[in-house]
């Protein structure tokens, strides 16, 4: 039985609100958690506080790695066609959670990051060039232009934070991210006045 892309899309906006929902009850119970152990204002010099760290980590790390599997999950639609798609995104999936395993946390989010950051990269490059080999759901080559910058943006500011923390590249890579996110909100708000400035596009 094939799986239509319009049930992919919607069950990939049911996870993302599922994460979203999640991670949104784990910051209330740590703020909360917080609170009730700051009665004590020394409490942040002792081995407790380094604890909360630890378990708010640790609470909070599976939803961010499905957040950014649902992103994964997200961006190479853009390419790939139902079969493949699926094909690849079990693949990209399955390979996370074995590095993650075998490495740690931080190696399986490297690689799911480094794929999306690929991925992403060769869809901007395609849609420059107007090629017809990508999907969108919106019209219009502005648009299509934002959507492209401003999921590569997000890509790259979180590989960035993940794995390059310590990189001399960091700040370079931060603003690149920054500037693609920027450029591709404005692009996606504002396709219209973007237009009649290149009436040609």
């Amino acid at each position: 039985m094939r799986f239509h892309m319009q049930k992919y899309d919607y069950y990939l906006i049911l996870l993302t609100t599922f994460i979203l929902f999640a991670i949104g009850l784990v910051c209330v119970y740590g703020i909360t958690y917080y609170n009730y152990l700051a009665a004590n204002p020394q409490w942040t010099r002792t081995i407790q506080y380094s604890r909360y760290i630890d378990d708010m980590n640790s609470y909070l790390y599976p939803f961010l790695v499905l957040l950014l599997i649902s992103l994964g999950l997200c961006i190479p639609k853009r390419l790939f066609e139902q079969d493949a798609l699926i094909k690849f995104s079990v693949l990209v999936l399955g390979v996370t959670i074995i590095l993650t395993f075998l490495s740690g946390i931080e190696t399986g989010l490297g690689f799911i990051l480094a794929v999306m950051v690929g991925v992403q990269s060769l869809v901007l490059v395609l849609t420059f060039k107007k090629s017809k080999a990508i999907r969108f759901e919106k019209e219009g080559y502005i648009g299509k232009l934002g959507s492209s910058s401003l999921h590569l943006g997000v890509a790259l500011l979180i590989f960035n934070f993940v794995t390059l923390r310590e990189s001399s590249f960091h700040i370079l890579i931060f603003w690149i991210g920054t500037i693609l996110i920027t450029a591709g909100n404005i692009f996606s708000f504002y396709p219209d006045r973007i237009n009649s400035l290149y009436p040609s596009q």
